[in-house]
This record gives structure tokens, sequence and C-alpha cells, in this order.
């Protein structure tokens, strides 16, 4: 799978925030060494105005950093860092090696830090490792000293440095940055405005690595660790402390133990005063129902600021009313009647959140009997069930070399894949392989990153799920040790793209799906609880992305491999909260019309050809099918059902065979329902996609983008983009990741560049041509080209035109104060063949072949225009303060069709395209 490459701001050790107001009293601790930190007082300052030692590590639109003198808090020079607006972000960074990689190090971190009319998110310093150790700094504030101590990891060879002002406006100010070593037995602590405190902690003075360590909290600075005072354990050396309250002091020390229990070693304290109030950061109101011992367990989790008294149902009967900040109650078997559902609704009787009951017995997510039985019958033919199966069967038995992933996450996917043989099969020899597979991803997984970790996570979470009854005790309790580590690291992961309001990014679905995953799979066993909250903001979090990250096409803004990657990680989590019966869950991911938009985007070349946009590459398989299945309306199942059977076929995964839609027969989706036959069009993002038919690798698929909405992660520079399949060939692709070859674009170019800006883009019109898979849109992208004028009309038919299968019309139109080069180029795969200059009834043609199939365009109104060929991409150039482009695609196999022009307008066969009158263009069917 596509791995994120992205700056790292954390270690899931310890990260977290604090509000400004946030003070921090620190024990005596070991004498610092000098300042690892080059130039943390900022005195100094380079020819380019930043401070030297410090570089730009990300910045965009409207920023600035500068050295400002007589800002600091002494009358000194002090780094200031602005931006205009909430979009805009600036990020300084300085890296410090670390003397010694082969263990962990301690540090202490302090610095001052001054907010100016800070709105938004806020300013704050983030660590490699730690994520942001002081946070969200926001409003106005006076100078205050903020004090850390953090752990880097062992492998770490540097710790970053970075201060940071973004998803806000307003200025930041910050001086005397120190980086000191710590010896001795430390713990790091580090309170979130959310109200969690996370924790981190190295005891390099321990000869035996500890099995286990408890955390303990007192308000007594000098207590001594004991029962009393012990708030949790946790087998790796970080964790959340979830049961603060606001303004209060602190003190924490952690005891590490050995296999046996007894004491090795306890730390230095570390005190802190948390927040005088909490951040609510919750926006989805989360009910859940669970089935404990006699009783019935209903909690909630409700969006912030709800207040009052909610009422709670089971059925239709009344339960009782309750303070919505009260988080739950318990209700016996009498009171719950045979109830199965429940809802809660506010003072008003409007609805909040439903749930359906569910119990805590295993197996709970994914598989059920029902499932079971199918998959035994259907791989006793041959067929693409039976192959998938026999193809994990293979898997597992070649074990850990079978699964070429990152450290600890083949071992899990091993692991998932036998305890899945184990449900089907109910051979315990598939169990073992399970239980052996978890223990080696613990012992591998390096919990150092936490999209590694949330990568491993769900297969870890499905096969303790899955295998456990067939487990003893023992096996379960060591098992559920290698679930907390991870549960542990996610829970204190932190960056910045998984914490800004706009929940969008692919960060957000790996961390909290991977986690929610762990959860479900958890609640109750052991030591575990319910994690009620936890998991109420989990779901919370999984849903907001949901809404905001996917369109209502089912478009995504990062690229189908981003789309594939997070939601093959966050799926079977979302799934497990949907089997749990949150309906909070539920209701987003049945939202999304994920398989019409496959539909739509793959083609059914050899090569897994298809659409691209964001920064998703040019080929590959639809690697989520089968967690998608259960989502897909049942008049739309059949025609993927067809079109799976040709693209994925026996290759699919364990998923594939637990939700297959056994007894559904594919239908060819050419005569399924008009939703799968007719365009795409998504006016709030900008992105469509259009689609002749659906029976072989000459199927035309076209992808027109606009930019007219960005959120936080990986954006794609495509205003006026075109992605196009046809006869076995991409004759337009997209760069993906490689975004610094402008020869891999199709779209045009001013000044040889892409545009500046995304996310401006507007849709004039747009609209699907009755009776076939094509349409119209009319698109404006001056905004993001940042000039005076910048349109494109583009009409795709997708009928059969004059011997071409499709006929695709576009008319760019440029303008600007200033002179510009233009260039409007397509780029198609490698090995095709492009020829041009000919002229044909006064316009200009070009002619791309690979193989048998060709495009042939037409250029009108030639004169001016240069065409010509650069690094494999054909271009058409034009020069000055406007330009115009009027070009004609027509795409086929086997000679080429002639056409007719005359002034704007292009006739093909019976068909006449003006240029000039795009919107009027009305194809009939024959």
């Amino acid at each position: 799978m596509p791995r994120p490459v992205m700056p790292l701001l954390t270690r899931a050790a310890v990260a977290g925030a604090v509000l400004a107001t946030t003070l921090v009293v620190a024990t005596p601790t070991p004498s610092y060494a000098a300042s690892l930190v080059t130039n943390g007082g900022f005195e100094e300052v380079g020819a380019d105005g930043l401070p030297t030692g410090w570089k730009i590590v990300e910045a965009w639109g409207s920023y600035k950093a500068e050295v400002v003198d007589g800002a600091g808090p002494d009358g000194s020079k002090a780094l200031a860092l602005d931006v205009g607006k909430v979009t805009d972000n600036v990020t300084l960074g300085q890296e410090i090696p670390h003397a010694n990689p082969s263990a962990a190090q301690a540090y202490r971190i302090t610095f001052d830090q001054k907010a100016e009319n800070i709105t938004g998110y806020g300013g704050y310093l983030s660590t490699d490792y730690t994520g942001e150790i002081h946070a969200r700094t926001t409003g106005t504030t006076g100078w205050h000293k903020v004090s850390r101590v953090i752990i880097a990891p062992k492998g770490a060879t540097v710790q970053k440095l970075w201060p940071r002002l973004g998803a806000s406006t307003g200025r930041m100010l910050l001086d005397n940055i120190t980086m000191e070593p710590l010896g001795g037995n430390v713990v790091g602590v580090n309170p979130l405005p959310t109200g969690g405190i996370n924790l981190s902690w190295n005891f390099p003075e321990v000869a035996t690595a500890p099995a286990s360590y408890e955390i303990h909290r007192s308000s007594d600075p000098r207590f001594t660790p004991t029962r009393k005072t012990r708030l949790r354990t946790s087998p790796v050396a970080f964790a959340e402390d979830g049961t603060a309250r606001p303004g209060q002091r602190y003190t924490y020390r952690v005891v590490a133990l050995a296999a046996d229990g007894s004491r090795l070693a306890t730390s230095a304290p570390e005190t802190v005063v948390t927040a005088p109030v909490f951040v609510n950061p919750q926006g989805t109101h989360v009910l859940t129902a669970t089935e404990v011992g006699k009783g019935t367990r209903v909690a909630w989790r409700l969006e912030a600021g709800t207040r009052g008294k909610v009422t709670l149902f089971a059925g239709h009967r009344k339960m009782g009313t309750y303070d919505a900040v009260d988080g739950g109650t318990t209700l016996s078997k009498g009171q719950r009647a045979g109830a199965t559902t429940f809802t809660l609704k506010d003072q008003r009787g409007s609805h909040l959140a439903t749930a359906s009951l569910a119990d805590l017995q295993h197996p709970r997510a994914g598989v059920t009997d029902a499932k079971l039985t199918a998959i035994r019958t259907a791989i006793q033919t041959p067929g693409s069930s039976r192959s998938a199966f026999d193809g994990i069967v293979s898997r597992v038995s070649r074990g850990a070399p079978a699964y070429n992933y990152a450290a600890g996450e083949g071992e899990s996917l091993w692991a998932q894949n036998a305890a899945f043989l184990y449900q089907v099969t109910g051979d315990s020899k598939y169990a073992d392989i399970a239980y052996e597979a978890v223990l080696q991803s613990g012992q591998k997984m390096p919990l150092t990153h936490p999209l590694n970790t949330g990568n491993a996570a769900p297969n870890l979470a499905s096969a303790y799920d899955w295998a456990y009854e067939a487990w003893t005790p023992e096996q379960r309790a060591r098992a559920r040790e290698v679930l907390a580590g991870a549960a542990a690291m996610l829970e204190t992961t932190w960056h910045p793209n998984m914490d800004y309001p706009d929940k969008a990014s692919n960060w957000v679905a790996v961390t909290r799906g991977g986690e929610l995953a762990l959860r479900l799979a958890l609640r109750g066993d052991g030591e575990f609880d319910l994690q009620e909250r936890r998991i109420g903001r989990l779901v919370d979090e999984l849903a907001r992305h949901l809404d905001l990250a996917y369109s209502d096409t089912g478009w995504y803004q990062e690229g189908y491999d981003y789309l594939s990657y997070e939601l093959a990680i966050a799926g079977p989590g979302i799934l497990a909260g949907v089997d749990a019966g949150i309906d909070a869950m539920k209701d987003p991911w049945q939202r999304l019309p994920l398989g019409n938009f496959l539909l739509h985007t793959f083609s059914a070349q050899a090569d897994k050809a298809r659409l691209q946009w964001g920064v998703g590459t040019p080929a590959g398989g639809p690697g989520i099918t089968g967690l998608i299945f259960p989502s897909i309306p049942e008049e739309q199942r059949e025609s993927f059902l067809w079109q799976y059977e040709k693209v994925v076929g026996g290759g699919g995964g364990v998923y594939d065979l637990l939700n297959y839609p056994y007894g559904t027969t594919p239908r060819d989706p050419d005569d399924g329902p008009a939703a799968v036959r007719s365009a795409l069009l998504d006016d709030h993002s900008g992105a469509y996609q259009f689609r002749s038919r659906y029976q072989d690798a000459d199927d035309v698929l076209v992808g027109a983008t606009n930019r007219n909405h960005h959120h936080t992660g990986w954006n794609g520079t495509e205003t006026f983009g075109l992605s196009l399949l046809g006869q076995d060939v991409t004759w337009a692709r997209q760069p993906g990741k490689e975004t610094g070859k402008t020869e891999l674009y199709s779209k045009p170019l001013v000044d040889g560049k892409v545009e500046p800006v995304v996310g401006e883009g507007t849709t004039l019109a747009s609209r699907a041509y009755p009776g076939q898979g094509g349409g119209f849109v009319s698109l404006d992208g001056h905004l993001n080209y940042q000039l005076d004028t910048a349109r494109r009309d583009l009409a795709v038919d997708l009928r059969p035109v004059g011997g071409a299968d499709a006929v695709i019309a576009v008319q760019d139109t440029f303008a600007d104060s200033a002179g510009h080069t233009y260039s409007w180029q397509l780029a198609p795969e490698a090995g095709t063949g492009i020829t041009f200059g000919e002229s044909e009834s006064g316009a200009r043609t070009f002619l791309f072949k690979k193989g048998e199939g060709y495009l042939k365009g037409w250029v009108l109104a030639p004169d001016g225009a240069e065409l010509a060929t650069d690094k494999g991409a054909f271009k058409v150039t034009r020069k000055g303060t406007a330009a115009d482009f009027k070009i004609v695609l027509a795409l086929g196999k086997g000679t080429p069709p002639v056409a007719t022009a005359a002034g704007d307008a292009l006739t093909i066969g019976g068909t006449t395209y003006d240029l000039a009158d795009l919107q009027s263009h009305r194809p009939t069917l024959d």
C-alpha cells in the first residue's frame, strides 16, 4: 500500500498540547547540560532574514517569519510568525543530532511564548517524536514560559524543533528555546487542551527491560506511589491519563515493573497544572448500547455545547431523563424489556443519536454464522471466491515472508489471515498461527510512527477477535498486551493534519480508524472497561472525516491511492462500529456512493489503468472492494459485481470473502440502473467522471477536475486537469506525486508552471447528456491560475461519432493584464507515438497512436499557435495577454476520422461541435 511521505511531527509516545494559560511547575531534576539548540534566542540573523540555524520547513499562503528587535521578554530579539488567513501556514525548523541513537534519550525543552490576536487553531512548538508540546496559543497573551520533558526513542538520529502557526490568523512570538539532555529515570507530562494528559517515560538506569509500567498521580508533589495513587498500567513506555480535571495541579511518577510484578525503579516526579477550562472537540452525537452481564450499558458522548436534559428511549419506551453531561446509564434486564434499539432525544424532543444493542461475545466484528456458511459453500466450487480463499491459504502457509510490509505490519496481516481461516475451517492450527503472528507483530513493531501502528492495528484487532475462542486465557492476556501497546501509541498520537478542525486528512482515517478497531475488539476484556468516552471520540472524528473528506459522489481529494490506503485501514474499524450498533458510524459510511464511484474510475484494461486526480497513480487495482460491498445500494449491486469479477476476480482478500454478495447474479452495467451509466457531477469539489460503457479495454473513461475546494492533506494542482483512458491506452495522465515533472501534466500551464493556488475554482454549469455517460461542464479557474480570465468549456460526447468511439471538445480561454506563455498540454502513457502539424480543412491536427488505438486532435483557428512535443508530452502554445484554445479530440481504433472545420465549428461524421458555444451542444442517440 502507498505510504504517505510527509513531514513527521509526531511520535505517538507522547503528543499533545496545553493552553497558553497553563502553568508548568517542574520538580528538581538532574542538572542540565548546555542547551543543544543553535541560536535559540534568535539573536543571530542571516542574510535571508531568518534566524541563523533555522529554516522554513513548510509555508504557504500569506505568511511571514521574521526576527523582531526588542520584541523578546527581556527586550532582546524574538522570532515572530504571522499568517493572514486560516488556510495559511508557516513552520520553521531545526534538527538537533542525537549523540547516541542506540538508546532512548530524555530532554527538557523550555521556551518563552506570546500570542497577539491569534484566532483559529493557534500557534505552538512541536517536536519530531512528541508532537505539539505547547499548543493552540490563541488570543492575546503576555509572555509565558513553557517547560516540558520529552522522550526521543531508540533509533532516533535527530530531534526536530518546529515552531508553527497554522489554521489561524495573527502572530506568535517565541524566544529563548533550549533543549537539554536529562539523565536518570524520568517521566514527561504533556497536558492536552482537551483534558487528556499524555505521558512518556524513560528508565536508563534499569538494567533489565521492564515488563510493564504503573502510572501514578497525586496532588502532593512529594508523594510515594501506592495503590491509592495508581491510575493504570501500560505495557509500553507511553500512555494517556484521560481522567484529569481542569484547573488542577498534578504530580506524576511511573513505576517500572518486572515480569513477576516486583518494582524495578520509580521515576522522578513531574508536576503540571491543567488548563482552567478544557476544550471539547466533539462534533458528533454518539450513542452506544452494550449488553454487560445482566444489564445493558447505554452511553453517550454529545456534540460540544450540548446542555440540559436528555431522554433515553428503549424501543418506544421512555427509560428516563438524564443530564446531557452524565454520559450514560445502566439499565436492568427488566427495564430494557427486550428492546434492542435505543434513541436519545433532547429536551425539545429532537433526535440526537440512536444505537442498536451489541454484546461482547467474540467474534464481535465482521464474522457471522451466516457469512461463514456462505463462504464454506462458495469455496466448494470454482470461481472467484474459491480462488481468493486458496490464495489466502497459500499465503498463510508460506508464513511471514509472504507478507512483505513494514516491521510489525506484515505479521499483523499474517495473524488476521490465519484467524480468518480458523473461523472458516475450524482448524485450531490457524488459531495457533494467528497467536504467534500477533506476538511477532508486537515484538517487531517499532511503535515510533503512528501510521505504521495504525496500519497494523485493524489486523491485530481482527486476529484477536476471530481467534479469541480458540486461545487459552493466558494467550488472550499476552495478545491483549500487544493490542494495548498499539492502542496506547495511537491514543497519544498527534499530528496537525489530525488535530486541525478540518478532519479530512488520511491521518485521521488511519490513526483513529486503527485505534477504533482495537478499542472495539478489547472493550470489556481483561483490564479493559467499555472505554465509552474514548470510543465516542474516535467515532466522532471518523464520522467527521467521512463527511468532510468525501463528496456526495464519493470523490476524495487526495486521489485513489490514498482513498484505498486509508479505507483499508479505517474500514475494519468503521465496520466494527457498525456491527457494534453505533449509528453515528453507520450513517456517514452508508452515505458514500463508493461502489458507483469505483465503477466510473476503474477501467477494464489489463494494466489496471484508472482515472487520476490528487496524487493518485495511473494504475492499480481497487483494493477496498470487499469493505464497500455492504454499503452498495441493492439496485447497483449486480452492476458492481459484474465489474468486480472482471477487475478483481479471484484476487480478493479476507473482506472480499466476508462481504461478497452471495446469491447476487452479476449484471452488465450497460443494462443496469441509470446511476451507473450516467456521468458523475461534483460541483462542490469540481470533479467530474464520465464513462462510455462497461465491456472491455476499449471503454472510454474521462476525468475532469477544477479544484473548487481543498482541505488539509495531499492536494493536486489540477485546475482544468484531464485524465483520459480508452482503447487500452492512457491518452492523458497526471503526475501523481511527481509534481516537479511538468511533462506529466495533462492540463494548461502558464509560463511553464501549474497554477499557484488550489481550492478557488468555480463551476459555472454542469449537466449529464441523456442516454449516455458523457456530459458538459463549464469551469472558472481564474483565481487558481491568478489570471484575469481562465475558463474551460468541455463537452464529453461518449457516443460513437464518425467512426470514433468518443469525441471530446474543449474551449479554454485565458486573459491577463500581463503577457504570458500559455501551453495546452496532454501527457500520454510512455510508448505513445505522437505526430502533428498536418492541416485539415483549415485546422491543424495531431495524432497519438499506440497499438490499434488512436487519439486524433484538431486545433481550430491555429494561427499564432505552436505545436510541439516535450519529454513525451504534446503541447499547443500561445503567447500574449490572451489565449484561446479550441481543440477537439476523437478516440478510437483503426483509421481516424476526417473532419471539416468552418470557423469555430468542427464536424465529424454528422455531428458538429461549435467550440464557441459548447454549452448548447445537445448530442442525440441514433
